[in-house]
């Protein structure tokens, strides 16, 4: 809780919506925060999405030995086998089984490395591939460029790490530094944020009573930095596996530039 706390007083520009103030989940909860401090515990309990800066993303209509993907606006389309606000609210996502193959919100605009913005969300993975999920990425659309800035992801030994791309991403050949956290139960709930500050990017997981799953702060290396000045947010499956299909169930989604 004192994480997610101390991440949302660091971006209060996520908290201009209108909310009615409840009662905190827990007595220790309430004992513990002040006013301001249940106003945001509330808000991230509340089924809100800022998504009209992303759009969804996913291969999934073209097959599972393709991975071409296509687009389609976030807000407008709904009821798919791989895109879906269910009956509870709730929006959900699923990606084709093979290697390769996701579905993804994708941030429409890229922003100077020099410019803030961070992401929030809640949710929890199902169904996990036998050689694990990505769920976040900062990436780049750079001509050639194979790989993300970093990934947020359940590895095959059930962990949530992050790998950082240590060298120029178009090159054939991928160097990565590993952050490696505690393990995922499948189908529990947890919440991810990264924020970019214009110099680092701090990804920060936990689990739903607000324990440390994993935090690192990481800076791109001058490789990556020095080839592309652009940097976007994804959020959702990226399968690296052929076994299952995974799903993603989001409880919140919160975007600030």
């Amino acid at each position: 809780m004192k994480k997610i706390k101390n991440y949302l007083k660091s971006t209060m520009g996520l908290l201009v919506l209108p909310f009615f103030i409840t009662n905190c989940s827990t007595q220790e909860e309430s004992d513990s925060l002040t006013e301001t401090d249940s106003f945001i515990v509330t808000k991230l309990t509340s089924q809100v999405y800022q998504i009209s800066d992303f759009y969804i993303e996913t291969s999934w209509l073209s097959g599972e030995d393709s991975r071409t993907t296509q687009s389609f606006d976030s807000s407008s389309i709904d009821n798919e086998s791989w895109y879906d606000k269910n009956s509870s609210g709730y929006y959900t996502m699923k990606s084709l089984a093979t290697d390769g193959n996701r579905t993804e919100w994708k941030e429409k605009e890229e922003s100077s490395m020099v410019n803030n913005k961070s992401m929030t969300y809640q949710a929890k993975v199902e169904s996990i591939p036998e050689n694990g999920v990505t769920i976040a990425q900062i990436h780049n659309r750079g001509t050639g460029v194979n790989r993300p800035f970093l990934r947020v992801f359940i590895d095959d030994d059930r962990k949530i790490k992050i790998k950082v791309t240590t060298n120029n991403p178009s090159a054939e050949d991928g160097t990565y530094t590993e952050y490696t956290g505690t393990t995922y139960s499948q189908g529990s709930t947890f919440n991810l944020s990264i924020t970019y500050n214009g110099s680092s990017a701090t990804v920060d997981v936990t689990d739903s009573s607000g324990s440390t799953i994993i935090n690192e702060t990481v800076t791109p290396s001058s490789s990556w930095n020095n080839y592309s000045s652009t940097y976007y947010f994804k959020a959702g499956v990226y399968t690296e596996g052929n076994d299952k299909q995974p799903k993603i169930t989001f409880n919140y989604f919160y975007f600030n530039d």
